[in-house]
């Protein structure tokens, strides 16, 4: 791999620039802060992508812009290759937008996902990287941010074996381990529940046979009770057809008793209408002679003469009241004109002067006016005493017609009283000629219901006893019904406990079944845990093992060579433990990497850094990017003499691109290409 440019728009302190890479070794010179370490980072992004930790796309977005791209070309196998890739800020967050990937005037469109994936395809790295987090190999091979080149050799020694683990790609042998020391306990937890199932076994088995023996008893009790069934069941029958047949005669009893009782209380009817009947002659018998004598010692007029006479009277009567109301009217206005005539006098004798022309009205004149109202007025009382005589004569007349009309309506009252008895006195000897004659019906029908009751009594005299047989019979029937309920309820309880007892050994079987499952499982899974324990892990140990002890020489040789490389001093030596830590002995004295001076340190780092990207090149045999290497600030802390040795280093590595990163200004003689990297202001620019 070899890195042509890169364009950075928005990135960090970068507003826009274009950083060209010529072959050799380059170095990135500026002062701290001026922006060199975003150019790397820039270059890790444009390849892989934004990570949650180290480089996170909050960290890459300049503040206040909306967008940032980084476009980076390089060559691959002769393959000449452009990726671009683009952040844009949206309403919470930043997010990685989709870019592109040019190989060889080739364009594609991808997703940050998708263009790892090309991207991992074309650097010869595991496909298996694509999901994870960091881009182990390229961090380890090609470019190690500074913060981190230390880190490796001070974490724990678990810790650094499982980054060393997932940089060879042989974290699967510790993954299958934990893996199985999970599936181990989930087995043994199946054997603690199968152990725990056939605790019992035993026990259940007892039971079955104790059940099925029970079962095996109550069949024959069944057995043993059914052919009673049957003979009580046929005596049953036989009892109840008995008993049919004198339900049959006593039914024929009943029935006589209730025509019996019938005609007895026919009977007793008939007589007591036959008393009541000569009861009502002896009553009715007197009146009729009395109301016969009445009537043959009077003569009855005819009502409809007096009928006529009082209509007359009444019509006479009314003529004069339709007189006297006109006399009254006539008397009224006689009256009112005689008020009127006296009211014409009052006033004309008051009168001085006529009201209409003023004029002085003479004595004269209101005498003669006087004198003619007087004359009317005694006309008038003339004409009432007239009208009056005429009223008290119609009155007298009509007093005399109403005693007339009284002495009529009274004569005519004992006129239709005698015609009314008449009427009774037909009636009362109608009705007791039908009296008579319905004596005569009645005697006849009680002497019928008298033989009827006799020859009814005659029958039922030959049921006299059937009633009691029949109660013999009922009850016999009875018992036998019971018995037989008694037995079948026996049998019914019998097989009750038989379907119980045959659902319990079902359900016994089924058990014990899954007890055998069990017993079968516990012998598999002890051998499965036999063969994981004693085989199946030590296996995937002894493969990982094997594959450490593969890279271990040489990684150990070459962290020593570069170490003597780095620092000449023979008080102070290193090697790799089993955990490919770090073994410092200092003065011939073990000492912790601690312990070491700013300088120290960063030697071993380094020399750390550059073993294992020689180790890792070696055995993933096609990694494409063997022949460059980024070292971000890897003189940390170095003293003159050690920034010396830096041109044997990069005359050792003799790789085709080397981009260094440092403020030492020393460094700039050990370089083909120096690339400055100033800050005007805000911003960070590069040339």
């Amino acid at each position: 791999m070899f890195i042509k440019s890169i364009k950075l728009t928005n990135i960090r302190s970068y507003e826009s620039a274009q950083i060209e890479f010529p072959p050799g070794a380059t170095l990135l010179a500026g002062d701290i802060g001026s922006g060199k370490s975003t150019i790397l980072q820039a270059i890790e992004f444009a390849l892989f992508g934004v990570r949650r930790k180290g480089l996170s796309a909050s960290s890459l977005l300049r503040h206040g812009k909306q967008k940032g791209e980084v476009e980076l070309a390089f060559i691959v196998e002769k393959k000449e290759i452009i990726i671009k890739r683009a952040l844009k800020r949206g309403k919470e967050d930043i997010q990685q937008e989709a870019g592109f990937i040019i190989i060889d005037g080739m364009k594609k469109e991808g997703t940050h996902v998708e263009l790892k994936s090309i991207i991992l395809s074309l650097l010869g790295y595991p496909q298996d990287l694509v999901s994870k987090s960091k881009d182990l190999v390229f961090r380890f091979t090609v470019y190690t941010p500074q913060e981190e080149m230390k880190q490796i050799i001070l974490e724990e020694a678990e810790e650094r074996l499982n980054t060393l683990r997932r940089v060879f790609n042989i974290d699967k042998y510790k993954r299958i381990q934990e893996n199985t020391k999970f599936a181990n306990d989930l087995l043994r937890e199946k054997l603690r529940l199968c152990e725990g199932l056939l605790a019992d076994f035993e026990e259940k088995q007892k039971e079955l046979q104790e059940k099925e023996s029970l079962l095996k008893s109550l069949s024959q009790h069944i057995e043993a009770l059914l052919p009673a069934l049957s003979a009580k069941k046929e005596m049953t029958a036989q009892k109840k057809a008995s008993l049919e047949s004198y339900e049959q005669k006593v039914r024929e009893a009943q029935r006589l008793k209730k025509e019996i009782a019938l005609k007895e209380y026919l009977l007793a009817e008939r007589q007591e209408q036959l008393r009541r009947a000569k009861k009502e002659i002896e009553r009715i018998s007197p009146e009729i002679e009395a109301l016969a004598k009445e009537l043959a010692e009077k003569e009855i007029p005819n009502l409809q003469e007096f009928i006529t006479a009082i209509n007359e009277k009444e019509a006479l009567l009314h003529s004069h009241q339709q007189e006297i109301i006109s006399l009254n009217r006539a008397l009224a206005s006689i009256d009112t004109r005689k008020s009127h005539s006296l009211k014409v006098q009052s006033d004309i004798l008051k009168l001085d002067q006529c009201p209409l022309c003023l004029q002085n009205v003479a004595h004269s004149h209101k005498a003669a006016i006087a004198e003619r109202e007087s004359s009317l007025i005694r006309e008038l009382e003339q004409g009432m005493a007239s009208q009056r005589e005429k009223e008290n004569n119609l009155k007298s007349v009509m007093d005399s017609l109403r005693k007339e009309l009284g002495a009529l309506r009274e004569k005519g009252l004992e006129v239709k009283a005698m015609l009314a008895k008449r009427q009774m006195l037909k009636e009362k000897e109608s009705r007791k000629a039908a009296l008579g004659q319905e004596q005569e019906t009645l005697q006849k029908e009680i002497e019928s219901a008298g033989e009827e009751k006799k020859a009814l009594a005659l029958q039922a005299g030959n049921y006299l006893d059937i009633e009691y047989a029949y109660s013999l019979r009922k009850q016999e029937h009875q018992k036998a019904l019971e018995e037989e309920h008694s037995l079948e309820i026996q049998i019914r309880q019998y097989e009750a406990r038989k379907q119980e007892m045959a659902k319990g050994i079902a359900s016994l079987k089924v058990e014990i079944e899954r007890k055998e499952q069990a017993k079968l499982q516990l012998q598999q899974n002890k051998a499965l845990k036999y063969w994981i324990d004693e085989l199946f892990l030590n296996l995937m140990g002894t493969m990982e093992k094997h594959v450490f002890a593969s890279v271990y020489n040489e990684f150990n040789m070459l962290f020593q060579e570069w170490l003597a490389l780095l620092i000449e001093d023979e008080a102070l030596q290193a090697r790799l433990d089993d955990s490919f830590s770090p073994a410092i002995i200092q003065d011939g004295f073990d000492a912790e990497v601690e312990a070491l001076s700013g300088g120290e340190k960063t030697a071993v780092a380094l020399a750390y850094r550059l073993a294992l990207n020689k180790v890792i090149n070696d055995v993933i045999s096609g990694i494409k990017t063997k022949s460059i290497i980024i070292l971000d600030e890897p003189t940390d802390g170095f003293s003159s003499e050690q920034l010396d040795r830096v041109r044997v280093v990069l005359d050792r590595l003799g790789m085709e691109q080397v981009i260094l990163v440092s403020h030492e200004a020393k460094i700039e003689g050990f370089v083909d290409n120096v690339i400055r990297v100033r800050k005007e202001g805000h911003v960070s620019k590069a040339g």
